[in-house]
């Protein structure tokens, strides 16, 4: 018990108890004298609109509070009050939630997808994922129950494994490297029918390599190793997915490690390959060097011939059009020639047409006015000026052509 002045400041409150035992509480701001009392402030917890706060009752009860809010923790009803922060989901996230009823005690399961801000009820929790996980040390390899989440994710992901100790037909040990491309399509058979599903995509991935490998010897197996980026090889693998709400999209094949003396005289074998290679290359290149060099040239000579005949061929392209055109020019004035004679002669026929049409008409009048037309041709003929006689000889039957 104390004695004297007590201040309470702004957003503050104090739980006072008098001599009997009896409590109140004071709300600051305010100052409060103190006699035979007992003063404790009380715990003041704040939750944000990204928060919630979990309160728990002196009778057992529990509430969840979603921020903002306020909330000060009274020993006489609570037996603590703590804010945690709500699970914050993007699009590709999901969370498990469990829910109890009250009256049934019946636990159902649905699915919370992001994004959102979830506060899980007071009667709801989490479902928690304890699968295998990636070695830290080493990414190729897998702990098992080492990744603890809640948070599931929904997008396409992947994952390295090396499959180790797989045997060949001839009994050589190697050890294969993968990459798996994965998908989760149903969050319901998943939980329903796997507890781990990176422990079955292992187990199927090794039992599907093994059965490959012993196939084929070393030898045939560096060969055809190929064929492990074909999804139809691994048989066991897509059936498992399949069955626990997976999707197997690829697999990538990243090629093989094998024992020390074994990968040595791999190597070996592999460099002398190369080398033959390279000198098998390097020849080839050569011969092809020289055949594009006699392809150039004979390229060369035919179109030095295509030039030349083309250039003759103009020649005598011009040569025609020449030629065509003189005799083009000549034609035409040969024709102009004709068409000038004709119109001269045209012409001089017509005129002498119209002259004998005039004489005739002239002769006609006048022997319609009854003219001896035999005299008056005779008498307007002038005398000739050559007069041929032709006389026949009594005793022969020759005759004598007399030209004065």
């Amino acid at each position: 018990m104390t004695v004297g002045w007590e201040t309470l400041n702004v957003g503050e409150q104090a739980l006072v108890y008098n001599h009997e035992g009896e409590a109140r509480i004071e709300e600051g701001p305010k100052r409060l004298f103190l006699w035979r009392e007992r003063f404790q402030i009380l715990k003041r917890t704040a939750v944000n609109q990204n928060s919630y706060a979990i309160v728990r009752y002196n009778d057992g009860q529990v509430e969840h509070l979603k921020g903002p809010c306020v909330i000060y923790e009274n020993p006489l009803h609570h037996m603590f009050v703590k804010a945690y922060p709500m699970e914050s989901l993007d699009a590709n996230e999901a969370l498990v939630v469990y829910k109890q009823d009250k009256e049934t005690n019946k636990v159902t399961r649905y699915v919370q997808f992001g994004p959102t801000l979830f506060m899980p009820k007071e009667s709801e929790w989490l479902h928690e994922f304890c699968w295998h996980g990636v070695d830290p040390d080493n990414k190729t390899s897998m702990i098992p129950n080492s990744n603890r989440f809640s948070r599931l994710k929904i997008i396409p992901d992947q994952f390295y494994y090396n499959v180790d100790e797989v045997r060949t037909a001839d009994d050589a040990a190697i050890r294969v490297k993968l990459m798996v491309f994965y998908e989760l399509k149903d969050i319901d058979t998943m939980l329903n029918a796997t507890k781990d599903p990176f422990s079955d995509f292992i187990n199927c991935v090794c039992a599907d390599i093994i059965a490959y490998a012993s196939k084929y010897t070393y030898i045939e197996f560096m060969e055809k190793s190929s064929a492990l980026n074909d999804l139809s090889n691994y048989p066991q693998l897509l059936d498992r997915s399949k069955q626990i709400g997976y999707e197997i999209s690829k697999v990538v094949y990243r090629g093989f490690h094998t024992h020390d003396k074994l990968q040595k005289l791999h190597d070996s074998a592999v460099k002398t390959r190369t080398n033959l290679k390279l000198a098998y290359e390097k020849v080839e290149q050569e011969q092809e060097i020289t055949d594009m060099k006699l392809k150039n040239e004979k390229d060369r000579i035919q179109l030095e011939h295509k030039l030349e005949e083309e250039n003759l061929s103009h020649k005598q392209e011009l040569e025609k059009d020449r030629v065509r055109h003189k005799l083009m020019m000549e034609l035409k004035q040969e024709k102009n020639v004709r068409d000038v004679w004709i119109q001269e002669n045209t012409a001089s026929l017509e005129g002498k047409k119209l002259q004998d049409a005039q004489t005739l008409k002239y002769y006609t009048n006048l022997h319609d006015l009854g003219v001896d037309l035999n005299g008056y041709i005779q008498a307007k003929a002038q005398r000739p000026q050559k007069i041929i006689k032709v006389v026949a000889d009594k005793d022969s039957a020759n005759f004598h052509l007399h030209h004065t």
